[in-house]
């Protein structure tokens, strides 16, 4: 009884690092977006990845980069990330707050997302970033 006890807490010990693990790279994603370092972006995301915005777009690690390049992001932070583990995946939810600067104005937007990072080759990467839903906030 008392090793099944141990197996159970080292179990789930396990699983709060590796979400913790997850939820920092969620974020360091976004926080290289905001810097336009592509270099260090290039080893977070799969050569297969594929965004889907919440305007309908879709595009792959090329041309989500060339807008990262281009983009003139004053913020992106998460908030309200939850990890769900499947055997070489993990599904994150949750809430990105983006602040853009725009010609006049600084947009402000949140979206709902659902992202997928795979374990390949020892190191999770962002296969799928899928908007659920966008909102802005008045101008």
């Amino acid at each position: 009884m008392i090793i099944l006890l141990v197996f159970q807490i080292q179990f789930l010990y396990s699983q709060v690092a590796d979400s913790n693990f997850i939820i920092v790279r969620n974020q360091q994603i976004d926080n290289y977006v905001v810097q336009h370092n592509t270099i260090a972006l290039d080893s977070f995301y799969a050569e297969d990845f594929v965004f889907s915005h919440g305007s309908g777009r879709v595009e792959g690690k090329k041309g989500w980069f060339t807008s990262v390049e281009k983009g003139n992001f004053l913020s992106r932070l998460h908030d309200s990330v939850t990890v769900e583990f499947h055997p070489g995946l993990a599904i994150v939810r949750g809430k990105l707050s983006v602040q853009k600067k725009g010609e006049e104005i600084i947009d402000s937007y949140h979206l709902f997302y659902v992202r997928i990072f795979a374990l390949r080759k020892n190191s999770w990467q962002l296969i799928s970033h899928i908007t659920t839903r966008e909102y802005h906030d008045p101008s």
